[in-house]
């Protein structure tokens, strides 16, 4: 779980979302530190603009109630209030300076009778010019400093005019043109105006802070709602679809740049599905073709060493069989002749006998092998092809007709169906009659307790003009060794070994001839069916091979 947290909060680190809510957040900062500062500088401004109103006010006040003492001339009662004014709460000092800047009251009694430096800052504004200024903005009467202490005053200078009744007075008259008897030193602490100031940044921090705080949660909720989520939920739908998941839809139901975008990507993995679905389907057809083109390849090639086996085989067999036919016929004739001297000349008893057996059997076995080198010559010489239009159903019915003697010995139930349209093929027709008969022969002494045989024809889906021809029984089988090697010569499935092995290696070639293909499926105990393949039109008419057999 912690580690889980740990990498959300990493992702979320690195988000654009928390870069943009970091950035507002920073510029929120920046903008209440300003507004803050800001305020508490004009604050002051303005506090101490009320505070020195306020002095002025006070100093007027002062002048005002010390009026009727300077013109009287009581200087012990002037001071008295003069001392009375500057033990109020907030006074710092109060002081009455003559025109040459001697100080002639102040409540810190050590200061009386200085002279004060006129250059100074109290001083400066009224005396920079060679003739005094007689009137001066509230602003400009006010200063404000340190005390050694520390402590903040601000001192106020309000001018003592030479009102007309002061210049009348015989106990100290001036002269009328003089306009400024003196000048009255007001100064106040400003501990209060601080401490206020202190508290209202305090107050104006804190608002500031909270709302600081109020904004960030506001703005992090909105940024992680109207950004973060959308830009999350687009992010996992590309890392899906980055995986393969090309069924993932975005549900973002919005009309801005995110919800276009999110339709974008909906309309991007669809457009990758139906071209992955098409691409897929191409690999599976290509796939499949290059399975079937691969599997003709192979049929293909097995057929090429099939038909040179069966070339080398032919010729082969050709030179054998006239090697052997003269001696074996020398061997049958002598046979013969000597079988009739016999006969003839010896008298009849048991040696007479059994040399006529004897000669018997080997006239017999002469011409068995005379028989096989027949079968030797027509396989590798093969025969001569007429094609012409024949009627399949007709040489299926003569095929089962010669061999039906011997299905009924063999108690073998034989059917036959032939659906093809049109009902004529091209071919030559006593050599497909040979090659069924073979079949035929081959599946009836497949079945020696008898069977069921079936002989079928039709058309072939897909195949253009062709048609398959089945002999299908029920007999013993053929064993998996056998069956890739059963159409080579020599090759019998015979027990008694009495077959010579060359009827389906005759077969074969006459397939090839028609330009067809044949072939077998067979197990052991269930039956066997052959099948072939041919094509109802012939290139050819006629075609003779010269003992060739073609491919």
């Amino acid at each position: 779980m912690r580690k889980r947290a740990k990498k959300y909060l990493i992702s979320y680190y690195h988000s654009i979302s928390f870069k943009l809510f970091l950035l507002s957040l920073m510029l929120v900062l920046v903008l209440f530190g300003l507004y803050s500062t800001i305020y508490s500088t004009k604050q002051k401004r303005i506090y101490e603009d009320l505070i020195g109103l306020s002095a002025y006010r006070v100093s007027d006040i002062i002048k005002k109630s010390l009026y009727r003492y300077m013109l009287t001339n009581e200087r012990d009662e002037l001071y008295r209030a003069i001392v009375v004014m500057g033990a109020e709460p907030g006074m710092e000092l109060i002081r009455i300076y003559n025109k040459k800047g001697e100080i002639k009251f102040s409540t810190k009694e050590s200061e009386t009778g200085q002279i004060v430096d006129m250059k100074a800052e109290a001083c400066y504004a009224c005396h920079a010019a060679n003739q005094p200024i007689q009137s001066l903005p509230t602003k400009k009467k006010t200063r404000i400093y340190q005390s050694p202490d520390g402590r903040r005053i601000m001192g106020l200078i309000n001018p003592i005019k030479n009102a007309p009744e002061c210049s009348n007075q015989v106990c100290h008259a001036h002269q009328p043109d003089q306009t400024i008897l003196g000048v009255l030193d007001v100064q106040m602490t400003l501990g209060e105006l601080d401490l206020a100031e202190v508290k209202t940044r305090w107050a104006v921090l804190t608002v500031s802070i909270i709302l600081v705080v109020l904004a960030a949660f506001l703005f992090g909720g909105i940024v992680y709602l109207l950004i973060y989520r959308p830009i999350h939920t687009l992010q996992t739908g590309t890392i899906r679809l980055a995986t393969g998941d090309l069924d993932y839809r975005i549900t973002l139901e919005r009309r801005d740049e995110l919800g276009m975008l999110a339709r974008s990507f909906n309309n991007m993995a669809e457009n990758l599905k139906k071209a992955y679905t098409e691409l897929k389907d191409w690999s599976t057809k290509l796939e499949k073709r290059v399975e079937e083109k691969t599997e003709e390849l192979e049929q293909m090639h097995h057929n090429m060493l099939q038909v040179e086996k069966m070339a080398s085989l032919g010729k082969m067999a050709a030179t054998v069989a006239h090697e052997l036919n003269n001696p074996l016929a020398g061997i049958v004739t002598y046979a013969k002749l000597l079988q009739k001297r016999v006969s003839k000349s010896l008298q009849f008893d048991g040696n007479k006998d059994k040399m006529i057996k004897d000669l018997d059997l080997i006239q017999s076995e002469s011409m068995r092998c005379g028989n096989i080198v027949r079968n030797l010559l027509a396989f590798a010489r093969g025969t001569s092809t007429h094609f012409q239009p024949c009627n399949l159903h007709g040489i299926v019915e003569r095929a089962m007709g010669i061999v039906k003697h011997h299905m009924e010995l063999a108690n073998v139930e034989a059917s036959s169906h032939v659906e093809i349209e049109p009902a004529n093929i091209i071919c030559d027709s006593d050599q497909l009659l040979q090659a069924l008969v073979a079949l035929i022969v081959n599946a009836v002494e497949a079945m020696p307790g008898g069977g069921q045989l079936e002989i079928a024809a039709r058309n072939v889906y897909g195949e253009l003009n062709h048609i398959l021809i089945s002999v299908k029984d029920t007999g013993v089988g053929i064993s998996e060794e056998v069956r890739g090697k059963i159409f080579e010569p020599f090759v019998t499935t015979k027990k008694d070994k009495k077959g010579v092995g060359l009827g389906l290696a005759v077969v074969y070639g006459i397939v090839q001839r028609h330009k067809g293909r044949i072939w077998v499926e067979s197990k052991e105990g269930e039956g066997t069916t052959f099948f072939i393949e041919l094509p109802m039109e012939q290139n050819g008419e006629n075609n003779n091979d010269s003992g060739k057999i073609e491919s």
